[in-house]
């Protein structure tokens, strides 16, 4: 009978020690994906701020063929870009991911970065920014103005 229980704690702590990996497995592959989404977003932000500067004049959505990406970029699905009257909004709508604002403010430490709650910029450690952001830019999107 002592075997039987011997046995019996073995496999509860190889299950405990089993799902404990799986789940650290999983924060470690939602943190690499909240990484990448952050730097791929941050790149096209840098593009869109770029053609916003060579093209004073335009007011619009820019075409992705005319920003200028690293030969290896690939933008995310989701990532989207507004400008008007020379400042260039990017924002993300179609993705909700979860700690993206505050994982962007904590790579760019700006505060021109949030979330638009009915045409005002929101950010996640200063709150309301009193930054306007236009009809064009959807409600409840992840936008970072320049």
């Amino acid at each position: 009978m002592t075997m039987h229980w011997a046995v019996l704690t073995i496999l509860i702590i190889a299950t405990g020690i089993f799902i404990d990996n799986q789940s650290q497995a999983r924060r470690l592959s939602e943190t690499a994906n909240l990484d990448s989404l952050s730097r791929n977003f941050l790149i096209y932000r840098s593009a869109v701020t770029e053609f916003s500067k060579s093209n004073p004049g335009f007011d619009g959505i820019p075409d992705d063929s005319a920003l200028n990406f690293p030969t290896w970029f690939v933008k995310p699905t989701g990532v989207a870009s507004y400008i008007s009257a020379g400042a260039a909004y990017t924002y993300l709508n179609d993705i909700i991911q979860p700690g993206l604002p505050s994982r962007l403010v904590e790579l760019t430490q700006s505060m021109a970065i949030g979330v638009n709650n009915t045409g005002m910029l929101v950010s996640p450690y200063a709150g309301p920014t009193g930054i306007t952001v236009p009809g064009a830019v959807p409600n409840g999107a992840i936008v970072a103005v320049n």
